[in-house]
């Protein structure tokens, strides 16, 4: 076992991973046009060649944690026996959901399926605007948002969190591949992957950060006539940043808590209200078909690959996803271990699996139901997918008061996410628990930076392929990781099975029984 680290970060992380961030930077600024030229190059290599290892890894992974949560695994605890969960279920649930899917459900739960109505996916082709396409609009929205997404987070936290409050390694990237290469972690493979989860992070939120400075830019203009000009993103970005980074240097409970539970509260009313007020029947009838078919369909659409198709629509669409949800991966997956001390598998699984999935669909089914009934697609084709929330607040009473709660959701749902990246950030360069505010909050600038050059210079194309870039080398590691996990797991069960036949002994009564008998009597 590793040492408790005594200093602040690892220098050799800290400062390859810092150089290199400001050298992009520094590239996107100066070089625009060499940016955008090797963006471009990335996107058509990795969405071209290999989508089908992106469909193929996702697809493993969702196998991988049903075994996980249904083994003989799920009863094995994230810490030691006397651990205890530190925040409540709501407050755990609020920041693990918020931290992992962040404004991306606010931006494309109305717009995607809206999209998919009016140009339907090839899976299902068929003519637009139909009954038979809206509902397989929303079948395909819940199948990007739905199992395969999460999948990728709960695999990762499992190894991570386990090796962490077990073993007492680090709270790094790096201690998810414990059971997969031992104490190598703490030599350079460990400071290697390391320093690339850092990158991963920053790629995986800049994707965010731009998407939502388009929407909070868009509803701005759309619902309240303010245009804030050529400079509007970085004034934005800017504004986030600000708020995220001051937030992360509160710490965990005072900052990410509060705002977790306060957006969890907003995003419960929203959906309520859309869905008394909404075409509720309506609502109710596609998301209950929509779950049917995603549940007949879901093995075929994990591994179509769209063959005989023109174009590229799995590059843009399902591969673009998965890899936004693999360059998340390694802050969110250290995040929900950080904050899931005391908690089984089976209970760390479906509350990073099965609920998050259950809460996408019910999401999706009534704001992207909505966008479908009340046909919203014209305003897509002028205004740009990210006005799509604002165009159903058009057909609901109360739209000036609605469309403000919208903004501050998109805003809190976004500072969860931030917040729980900078601070893995910290956690990677640092190996600490709690890292040091002053590292927390060069992160969280950090962030806003790369997000800022990547919207400002490269636009949307950009901003998606910093996620499928960063992606790539994660399919690998995600594998590696889905091998070690029950390697150290089948380790750590074969360990407490002596203890659990010798708590069951009648020599060895349970820990507070009223009659006790000495162990040397025969």
């Amino acid at each position: 076992m590793e040492p408790k680290h005594t200093k602040p970060f690892d220098p050799l992380i800290f400062w390859v991973s810092a150089s290199v961030t400001v050298l992009f930077v520094l590239w996107s600024i100066i070089f625009p046009e060499s940016m955008n030229t090797a963006v471009n190059a990335v996107f058509s290599w990795t969405t071209g060649g290999w989508a089908w290892l992106y469909l193929l890894t996702a697809f493993l992974l969702v196998i991988g944690c049903f075994v996980l949560m249904g083994g003989k695994y799920g009863h094995l605890k994230l810490g030691m026996p006397e651990d205890r969960p530190e925040f409540s279920d709501f407050s755990w649930f609020a920041m693990l959901f918020g931290s992992a899917i962040a404004a991306g459900i606010v931006f494309w739960g109305p717009a995607e399926p809206a999209y998919h109505f009016m140009t339907p996916p090839p899976f299902f082709g068929g003519e637009a605007k139909t009954a038979e396409a809206g509902a397989n609009a929303m079948t395909y929205s819940f199948f990007h948002w739905g199992l395969s997404a999460w999948a990728i987070y709960a695999l990762l936290t499992i190894p991570l969190a386990h090796a962490c409050y077990t073993k007492g390694l680090p709270f790094k990237f790096s201690s998810a591949f414990y059971y997969v290469i031992g104490d190598r972690v703490h030599g350079i493979w460990g400071k290697i992957l390391d320093i690339f989860a850092v990158f991963a992070t920053l790629g995986g939120l800049a994707t965010t950060t731009g998407l939502v400075a388009l929407q909070l830019s868009s509803g701005l203009k759309f619902q309240y006539g303010i245009e804030l000009g050529s400079g509007g993103m970085y004034i934005i970005i800017g504004v986030l940043t600000t708020i995220f980074t001051f937030a992360v240097y509160t710490g965990v409970e005072k900052g990410v808590k509060v705002i977790g539970d306060i957006n969890m509260y907003v995003f419960v009313g929203i959906w309520f209200f859309i869905l008394v007020f909404g075409p509720t029947i309506f609502l109710v009838n596609l998301t209950t078909n929509a779950i049917g078919q995603y549940l007949v369909n879901f093995i075929p659409m994990s591994l179509y690959t769209a063959p005989g198709v023109e174009g590229n629509w799995i590059g843009s669409w399902t591969v673009f996803y998965w890899a936004w949800w693999m360059s998340w991966a390694p802050f969110v997956s250290v995040f929900i271990a950080r904050i899931s001390k005391g908690r089984s598998v089976r209970e760390t699984v479906a509350a990073t699996l099965v609920l998050p999935t259950l809460g996408n669909f019910l999401w999706y089914g009534v704001i992207g139901g909505a966008g479908i009934k009340y046909d919203v697609t014209a305003t897509l084709s002028e205004h740009g997918v990210e006005s799509a929330i604002f165009a159903i607040a058009q057909h609901l009473p109360m739209t000036g008061i609605l469309s403000a709660f919208l903004i501050f959701l998109i805003t809190t749902f976004f500072l969860t996410s931030a917040n729980s990246a900078a601070l893995s950030l910290a956690m990677f360069v640092s190996g600490h628990e709690t890292p040091n505010r002053n590292l927390r909050a060069f992160w969280g600038i950090a962030l806003g930076a790369v997000a800022a050059v990547l919207a400002g210079t490269g636009g949307l194309k950009a901003i998606q392929t910093a996620s499928i870039a960063t992606a790539f080398p994660l399919m690998f590691l995600l594998l590696m990781v889905l091998y070690g996990t029950f390697r150290g797991l089948n380790q750590a069960a074969a360990e407490n099975e002596p203890a659990q036949k010798r708590s069951q002994d009648k020599r060895y009564p349970a820990k507070g029984s009223a009659e006790r008998v000495s162990p040397d009597v025969a």
